[in-house]
């Protein structure tokens, strides 16, 4: 009986992978799963110029490129020129419009910061309406104790939502000594400083002034302004006097 050939066939075959002849074994190996590519985070609006610190990012630029219809060099110098506005009338308490601004708003901006710095604007007028209550000092510190109370009760009612002229008979003091205006127009400069930089609708506390005491309630802010371009130049050369500014843009 002749084995040989049939045990060397044997022994090849059992040489062969178990996987090979369809029956994996018990300890075979799990192929590793694939591994999953990270996502990178997105890249930080490159940043094209710096206004005492603080960053203008391509992003930015771009929107004033596309709403002011400038190229992107002016828009630049234009942005730069906004960003130290807007942090002069932060540092200057001066109100700013919400949301985009118009070029009037703008002008309004520039006019007010131009003020509380100093800067000469000739031709602007500002004009407010108000109701104004004042009354003279009398030599007597009793009845100028009982003004001021009087006064005091005025400015309550007021703010609880009488008018000035409304509130007034219901004091039930003697006219002589007093003044009640009604939506009277005032130069910006007669204002009391208490009261001048109020908002419409504002109301003053009671202030000194004139041998008196004054309360307003602001109805509203006229204003006559100087040619823009005027304005711009003159807020422009003043804020950047100074400022630490950098171009990193290279387009």
């Amino acid at each position: 009986m002749r084995t040989g050939p049939l045990l060397v066939v044997a022994l090849a075959a059992s040489a062969l992978p178990l996987s090979h002849l369809g029956c994996a074994g018990p300890h075979a190996a799990t192929p590793a799963p694939a591994s999953v590519a990270a996502t990178p985070p997105p890249a930080a609006p490159r940043v094209v110029a710096r206004v005492d610190g603080v960053g203008i990012d391509e992003a930015t630029l771009a929107a004033h490129v596309a709403t002011s219809g400038l190229g992107r060099d002016e828009a630049l110098d234009d942005v730069v020129d906004l960003q130290l506005l807007r942090a002069a009338a932060a540092r200057d308490g001066v109100a700013l419009p919400a949301g985009a601004w118009s070029p009037a708003d703008r002008a309004r901006v520039e006019v007010d910061v131009a003020r509380k710095r100093g800067i000469d604007l000739p031709g602007v007028a500002d004009t407010l309406v108000v109701d104004h209550a004042w009354v003279k000092d009398d030599p007597s510190r009793k009845v100028q104790a009982a003004q001021r109370a009087a006064l005091d009760k005025l400015r309550a009612l007021v703010a609880a939502g009488d008018s000035i002229p409304a509130a007034y008979p219901k004091l039930n003091v003697k006219g002589t000594a007093w003044h009640i205006g009604d939506h009277e127009e005032y130069p910006y400069d007669v204002v009391s400083p208490g009261a001048r930089d109020l908002p419409p609708g504002g109301l003053s506390p009671v202030l000194p002034g004139d041998g008196g005491l004054h309360l307003f309630k602001i109805h509203e802010r006229k204003k006559t302004l100087p040619p823009a371009d005027a304005v711009h130049a003159a807020v422009r050369d003043r804020l950047r006097d100074g400022a630490a500014i950098e171009k990193l843009d290279a387009n």
